[in-house]
C-alpha cells in the first residue's frame, strides 16, 4: 500500500509556494530553477523557454522571489517548472549589503534543506530572515545575520551551550575558551594549551541574540561588533552543514 500511495503521490503535479534559490541557464532559452518550499523540501524544474523575451516566467522567477508555482509530476528525471504566479518581489533587498547578507541567508538554508524532503522549520527562518533584512537599519544587518545563524544552528541541532562548558557543565560567565577538537566552549580547567579565549563582548551579544526574538535583534545595544562575534557560528555552521559559506567572510568585512 505505501509504494502503491508513493507511486500516486509521484504521478500528481507540486504546487507549492517557495522562494526562488538559483536559477541556471539551460541551453539558449530555458532555466533551471530551485525553490526552497515548506512542505517539500528543495525542488528543482526546468522552466523551459524562461529566456523568450513573451516567456510567461519573465520576472517572476527571479532570485528571492517568493512564487506560486506548480512542478510536474516526479518522473525519475528533472521536473518541469509549468507554472510560476509572482507572490512578492523584495527590491528592498537589491542594496548592496542587504542583496550580499540574503544571499549568504539563502545558501544556508540551502545547505540545510534536503532535496524533496520537508523541513518548515528551514523555509520559516529563510522568509522571516528576509522580512528582517528588508526592514532592519544597515547598521543592524551584520548582529541580524549572526541571530539567524545562531537560529539555523538550533533548528540543524548543532548550537553548543552558550552558557556552560560542555566539558563539566559549570557556568561559564563571562570567561569561556574555544576547543580546536569540538565546538562546545569549555571553562578554563577543561580548555586545551595554548588556552583561546572567547571575547567577553563577542560572548555576549551572541547571548543576547540568541536570548531574544528576531523582532528585537535590530535595536540590541552591541556589546562588541557583529565582526568579533563571527569566528564562533563560522565554525559552528562548517561543522553542521559540511561547507563554508563563500559569502560569509566578504558580508562580516563590510558589517
Amino acid at each position: 500500500m505505501t509504494d502503491v500511495a508513493g507511486r500516486r503521490r509521484r504521478a500528481r503535479a507540486t504546487a507549492v509556494r517557495g522562494v526562488v534559490l538559483r536559477r541556471t541557464d539551460f541551453r539558449e532559452s530555458s532555466r533551471i530553477v530551485a525553490c526552497l518550499t515548506r512542505d517539500h523540501g528543495r525542488l528543482t524544474g526546468l522552466a523551459k523557454g524562461a529566456h523568450r523575451p513573451d516567456s510567461p516566467f519573465l520576472g517572476r522567477i527571479d532570485f528571492l522571489n517568493e512564487i506560486d508555482a506548480t512542478f510536474s509530476p516526479d518522473r525519475g528525471g528533472l521536473r518541469l517548472l509549468e507554472r510560476a504566479t509572482l507572490v512578492r518581489e523584495r527590491r528592498s533587498l537589491r542594496e548592496p549589503l542587504r542583496f550580499l547578507a540574503a544571499s549568504h541567508l539563502a545558501q544556508l538554508c540551502e545547505f540545510a534543506m534536503p532535496d524533496e524532503r520537508p523541513e518548515p522549520a528551514v523555509f520559516d527562518l529563510l522568509v522571516g530572515g528576509l522580512n528582517l533584512l528588508e526592514r532592519c537599519s544597515a547598521a543592524a544587518i551584520g548582529r541580524v545575520v549572526l541571530g539567524l545563524e545562531l537560529r539555523l544552528l538550533a533548528v540543524l541541532g548543532a548550537l553548543p551551550d552558550l552558557d556552560r562548558c560542555a566539558a563539566c557543565g559549570v557556568a561559564l560567565g563571562d570567561a569561556a575558551f574555544r576547543q580546536e577538537d569540538s565546538p562546545g566552549l569549555v571553562c578554563r580547567t577543561h580548555a586545551p594549551a595554548p588556552r583561546t579565549a572567547v571575547g567577553a563582548g563577542a560572548l555576549a551579544l551572541l547571548r543576547s541574540l540568541h536570548a531574544t526574538s528576531g523582532r528585537q535583534w535590530p535595536d540590541l545595544p552591541e556589546p562588541a561588533p557583529a565582526r568579533v562575534a563571527a569566528a564562533l557560528p563560522a565554525a559552528w555552521l562548517a561543522a553542521a552543514t559540511e561547507q563554508r559559506p563563500r559569502l560569509r567572510g566578504l558580508l562580516f568585512d563590510r558589517c
